[in-house]
């Protein structure tokens, strides 16, 4: 698996690929539908599949809460790389990336540099400046823009979005055996 620190040199390896973008801090169940269909769908279109996720998280950049992710990078990427995925992109999440539209991310990261064929994500993805951006808006820019966008179902666990906010919670709580059932797997001891 390749790791890239910006869209244009994972665009320039892997054009065409199939996209899944993220946060993807703890890769837990709802994590892994959606790359699980970018996986399927890259195999099926016999391209890449490329990861697009945040270091520093916008939440870290943000500073809205004293944010810790429920996995460390390294073990992330691990876990991305066991999954099967070709590529990883890390895009630094600072004053430039916060500051564009969702309009000039789909333009400029998303079809200028990644260049996707698909963008897969779940379907309350919400992007650029404000989170003004989501699901309806990706999609009617990629349509301009020349790639498709797949919107995941969410994974639900006791009615409830499966989300790193619940598996944080259930840690904080001492319930690891719960956040271990959201994230489909043992946690490292």
């Amino acid at each position: 698996m390749r790791i890239f620190q910006n869209a244009f040199e994972a665009g320039k390896s892997c054009p065409g690929a199939v996209v899944a973008i993220d946060k993807f801090d703890a890769v837990h169940r709802g994590h892994l539908k959606v790359i699980g269909a970018a996986l399927t769908r890259a195999k099926a279109l016999k391209t890449s599949c490329v990861v697009v996720t945040f270091d520093p998280s916008p939440e870290q950049y943000l500073r809205l809460y004293s944010y810790k992710p429920v996995l460390p990078l390294a073990q992330r990427l691990e876990r991305l790389r066991e999954l099967g995925v070709d590529a990883v992109v890390l895009l630094p999440f600072d004053k430039n990336l916060a500051c564009l539209s969702p309009e000039a991310f789909a333009k400029n990261v998303l079809a200028l540099q990644l260049r996707p064929v698909e963008v897969c994500v779940g379907e309350d993805f919400c992007f650029g400046k404000d989170r003004a951006g989501n699901i309806g808006t990706l999609q009617r820019l990629g349509c301009e823009m020349g790639f498709l966008v797949s919107p995941i179902a969410l994974v639900k666990s006791g009615g409830e979005k499966i989300s790193a906010s619940l598996i944080r919670r259930s840690l904080e709580s001492g319930d690891r055996q719960a956040a271990e059932k959201l994230l489909g797997r043992k946690l490292p001891a």
